[in-house]
């Protein structure tokens, strides 16, 4: 009698399975990584840079490999920051960044979304090298040239990142500033926020 309700049961349960294009034990991949376990390898970034910048020390920002560059810029969603701590544009216009990050609620995303990609591309720029000619190459149509006429990366540039696709970027902080190394005033603080938070709004819009 067991034998009867075991094995149609037994039976049920395969079709099921198939029925749901389930994968055999065999053919099952292994689980992912939890996200903190993937950003457990960031976990120091956040005081780092606030040595570097005057942001919080609860601030989003990372400290980008090369490869995660790329990974962002080929697959990615999120924030990608190019800059270098002697750059007096870039101490001003990353605590801005920061916050409009933490306005528009970044702070709860999952992964590179949740944080904002910070790569120093002063010696990669400098020695003219191949990590700096393949960005040049990817970002060449949203860079502005130098004297030359060659696209180069200036900073800060913010690039906004929906699925692999650039949305849009902002280089430099805002127009009225004549001396970069004046604080931003109130007013032009305010505008470089509204220009954040407006590429943040795209992002987030193109996400899928």
């Amino acid at each position: 009698m067991k034998k009867h309700i075991i094995l149609p049961l037994a039976l049920s349960l395969i079709l099921g399975l198939s029925a749901c294009g389930a994968d055999s034990p065999a053919e099952l991949s292994p689980q992912p990584p939890l996200q903190e376990d993937l950003m457990a390898p960031y976990s120091n970034d956040a005081l780092l840079f606030a040595e570097l910048y005057p942001v919080s020390e609860d601030n989003p920002f990372i400290f980008a490999s090369f490869e995660d560059v790329i990974s962002l810029l080929d697959i990615g969603t999120g924030i990608l920051a190019f800059g270098f701590p002697e750059c007096p544009r870039c101490q001003n216009a990353f605590p801005i960044l920061e916050k409009a990050f933490y306005e528009m609620n970044l702070d709860g995303r999952a992964g590179f979304r949740g944080r904002i990609l910070y790569y120093n591309i002063f010696d990669d720029r400098e020695e003219n090298n191949e990590r700096y000619q393949a960005l040049v190459g990817r970002l060449e149509e949203y860079l502005r040239a130098d004297a030359d006429g060659n696209p180069r990366i200036y900073v800060p540039d913010v690039f906004f990142l929906a699925s692999g696709k650039i949305v849009g970027n902002h280089m430099d902080t805002v127009a009225g500033v004549t001396d970069p190394q004046d604080s931003l005033s109130d007013l032009q603080a305010e505008e470089l926020l509204s220009i954040y938070k407006g590429l943040i709004a795209r992002m987030e819009d193109s996400c899928c």
